[in-house]
């Protein structure tokens, strides 16, 4: 169902524009492994779900996601495809991350306006905006709920809150006392992830891939769409919708793993989220001619 695309080249030639210092980066060949997805399975959605972005899980089965124009819930059952309940929260805005924490649900949109829905489930919901030190230069776009140490993750897209071109940063929101922590939680090292593809192969279509692309900026090569946490292992899971690339770090931020995928399923990847039962979904936007998806993604450990 899925075809791997090997984007050696392109992440070498980044890494020309970042000269990585093999002594004090070692390459470990465990991580440079392109994990294979196999067998996914694939839920197609319906129209008022085409703009798709952020999901989260309520059970195994039943998820909720939020599309990117529309201030409303959707509960979306799985193993029927079917949306099975919508929540108005708020009216028109970007909106790019959800996530439920215990009783509460919040919302983040690409301006970094943090909306906390505490008891979303009740009949009696509130609604709280909370402010945050993001702007619609940092294009916050991934958010996660870190059950262990209760707090929300928040990925910007774009540069973090002090423009290092240099790494793509991982804030904390703490839900105890509901504060944001201006320093970076997790720094992801740029020049550590081309140091992962040193040495490949160049193909013939990986090199017109180049010309095409024409970016040696390392920054602009892996772009966080969409975070989620791994809490039976404490992993953290960044997507970079562009590229097609998931970047696996273990409990302490230290890169485990990379994941590469493409293919006409991953029509523009937005969300990304584990269910109770540990399986690891995608979902995508339909793009204009498109129809928009959550994939279940078969990985490895």
């Amino acid at each position: 169902m899925i075809r791997i695309s090997t984007l050696w080249a392109f992440i070498l030639f980044a890494s020309c524009n970042n000269p990585v210092d093999d002594a004090k980066i070692p390459v470990d060949s465990q991580k440079t492994k392109v994990i294979s997805p196999k067998n996914n399975k694939i839920h197609e959605l319906p129209a008022e779900l085409n703009e798709i972005s952020g999901i989260t899980f309520l059970s195994d089965t039943v998820l909720v996601g939020i599309q990117d124009e529309e201030g409303i819930l959707y509960y979306y059952n799985l193993a029927q495809d079917k949306i099975i309940r919508k929540q108005i929260f708020a009216g028109s805005g970007d909106y790019e991350d959800l996530v439920k924490a215990g009783n509460d649900m919040y919302v983040l949109t690409s301006e970094g306006v943090l909306s906390q829905i505490k008891n979303f489930a009740s009949s009696n919901p509130i609604l709280t905006t909370i402010k945050t030190p993001f702007s619609k230069k940092n294009d916050t776009e991934g958010m996660a709920y870190d059950a262990k140490n209760h707090r929300l993750l928040i990925a910007p897209k774009e540069l973090g809150l002090d423009a290092n071109e240099t790494t793509k940063q991982i804030y904390g929101f703490d839900l105890n006392t509901m504060k944001f922590q201006t320093k970076p939680v997790f720094s992801i090292r740029l020049d550590e992830i081309s140091s992962q593809f040193s040495g490949s192969a160049l193909e013939e279509s990986s090199k017109k891939f180049l010309k095409a692309i024409g970016n040696r900026n390392m920054n602009k090569v892996f772009r966080s769409s969409a975070i989620t946490v791994n809490e039976k292992t404490g992993e953290i899971f960044v997507l970079s919708s562009l590229n097609g690339l998931i970047i696996i770090l273990n409990s302490e931020g230290t890169l485990k793993k990379i994941i590469q995928f493409s293919g006409a399923e991953y029509k523009q990847p937005e969300g990304i989220a584990f269910a109770p039962n540990g399986k690891l979904y995608i979902s995508n936007e339909g793009s204009k001619s498109g129809i928009g998806n959550i994939i279940e993604l078969t990985h490895e450990n």
